[in-house]
């Protein structure tokens, strides 16, 4: 599987593109790194979260 519009920042890696060995490599790791795709996405979720907050704490104010 390719992906043509990877977020990674290390071009130069091996397996920049190929989300699947991105994956594997990093979730078969001793440390269970998170991947930049996932970094991404927990990220936006926070976000997210730290938004629904601040409407919700306007809304009983």
């Amino acid at each position: 599987m390719s992906c043509e519009s990877c977020p990674c920042k290390r071009t130069d890696c091996p397996r920049h593109g190929d989300c699947a060995a991105c994956r594997e490599h990093h979730h078969t790791s001793k440390r269970k790194l998170l991947t930049h795709c996932e970094k991404l996405e927990q990220k936006a979720q926070r976000k997210a979260e730290r938004l629904a907050r601040k409407s919700n704490q306007r809304g009983e104010a």
